[in-house]
């Protein structure tokens, strides 16, 4: 009981925490949308795009590895310290590699050769985070990942104003990234320091080893998950334009309220799920994913029907048509959820290959569907290739976890319950995009609904298994 007291704990905290750290960049969007013109918007999103590819290629996708590694070894502080050697070492080869090609590189992604060097400083960092963030999680420790995540936001943000404002007055895109870079690197070179103050860093034939080959298969599987998530505004960029992409990227921010809690409770979630398995208290696991289910349900019908007054507020008129990009977009973001709450079983299985395999044919059937539709029917065709895709993605990850666990993470009554639910609401929403009053009528009668039995639980429950 005290693990499952101890995940609850420290998801809440994660999940509140990072709507309060987080929410920062959301609440500052209408500034900075209004400060940058829909190009330079879009140019500032596609560079966070290209780092997201990135990062997983300068960690190799090693943090994955982080928690079987406490299993294993049992030195955990030490694996960290040790395979963080692989980051540095993959740092210098990328910046060899920009030196050398730079300029072929530089025309192939349409950045200049400084913005491309401060990809590296950026994904190291982000990579750093990633790896230090799976560190504290084994100990529940939420405090120091909102203290971190606090300062990233609220630096971020100040850094690249005073940039803005001062020296890239007339490259204000340049003066976003710059303020970006220089906040996340910073903060990663004190944490990496702190790791090494723990354990000193040393190579270790046996942690690199098995951190390479637990997560070698993991990379084509970041890689495909990137290109599911940042290729449709990389393409949109490159077939039609810099200002459809900003359009498209900031309707796409929206979604970004449910990925915060999302990622917050999978923080804890996969914790969670492993301890549950090795208790092989599977009925604790359908339990608790169901009632997650439902709480989604909840936030991503209510988001839903926000979406349209919620564009407005971010973007300004100049971002209305972002609206009809909104709805499925946020789709998205609920079958993700989904996602995260099934794939743990992958991870604890330690068959990353079928993780790498499921992912990858989600991202080939992205690309191809994009390129497809997008040239036909602009950029607002990405976000529905890119639902196909999702669920597509879901769909090979809930019969792949099936097989290893041999039980269903998430009930199908479940998953059909819940996707049908947000299917018909959001196609209410696209219809009435332009009527408020229907909108918010029928996001109303659903939580009327899916509400109580929540509330029910809480109230009935001392122990909540929600995590």
């Amino acid at each position: 009981m005290t693990s499952t007291n101890n995940a609850l704990k420290a998801g809440a905290g994660y999940t509140i925490g990072n709507i309060l750290v987080k929410g920062i960049n959301f609440l500052t969007l209408p500034l900075f949308s209004r400060l940058l013109t829909t190009a330079e918007f879009g140019v500032y999103n596609i560079f966070i795009s290209y780092d997201a590819i990135l990062v997983v290629l300068m960690g190799l996708a090693m943090h994955s590895s982080v928690k079987s590694a406490h299993y294993e070894f049992k030195k955990t502080d030490e694996y960290v310290s040790s395979i963080s050697l692989i980051y540095i070492l993959n740092a210098l080869l990328f910046v060899a590699i920009i030196l050398i090609g730079g300029e072929r590189l530089s025309s192939w992604l349409g950045f200049s050769g400084t913005i491309l060097l401060l990809l590296v400083p950026f994904s190291f960092g982000g990579a750093i985070l990633h790896l230090y963030n799976e560190r504290i999680s084994l100990d529940y420790e939420y405090k120091k990942y909102l203290t971190v995540a606090l300062f990233n936001s609220v630096g971020n943000v100040i850094v690249s104003l005073l940039l803005i404002v001062t020296i890239f007055r007339n490259q204000r895109d340049v003066g976003r990234i710059v303020g970006t870079v220089a906040t996340i690197f910073v903060i990663s070179t004190v944490l990496l320091l702190k790791m090494y103050v723990k354990a000193r860093p040393s190579f270790n034939k046996n942690f690199w080893k098995f951190g390479v080959l637990y997560s070698l298969p993991i990379i084509p599987h970041g890689i495909s998950q990137v290109l599911l998530a940042q290729c449709d505004r990389i393409m949109i960029s490159n077939i039609i334009g810099d200002a459809e992409a900003g359009i498209y990227c900031l309707a796409g921010n929206l979604k970004l309220v449910l990925t915060i809690i999302s990622t917050s409770i999978g923080i804890s979630w996969s914790t969670w799920f492993f301890a549950k398995m090795e208790e092989r208290t599977y009925g604790e696991v359908q339990k608790s994913s169901s009632l997650l289910v439902r709480m989604f349900v909840v936030l991503s019908v209510g988001l839903m029907a926000l979406s349209p007054e919620l564009i407005l507020l971010l973007g300004g008129s100049e971002y209305e048509e972002g609206k009809y990009v909104a709805v499925p977009m946020i789709m998205d973001a609920f079958i993700l959820f989904l996602y995260n709450i099934i794939v743990p079983s992958e991870y604890y299985k330690k068959k990353t290959q079928y993780i790498m395999l499921g992912t990858l044919v989600a991202a080939v059937v992205n690309l191809i569907t994009n390129y497809i539709f997008i040239q036909k029917f602009g950029y607002i065709a990405a976000a529905y290739t890119t639902l196909f895709s999702y669920v597509c993605y879901l769909l090979l990850h809930i019969f792949i976890s099936r097989k290893l666990v041999e039980f269903d993470v998430v009930t199908w009554k479940w998953i059909m319950l819940s996707f049908g639910i947000i299917a018909l609401m959001g196609s209410f929403d696209i219809f009435f995009v332009d009527n408020i009053i229907v909108r918010y009528t029928l996001c109303s009668v659903v939580v009327a609904v899916m509400c109580p039995p929540l509330v029910k639980y809480y109230m009935e429950t001392k122990h909540c298994k929600i995590i």
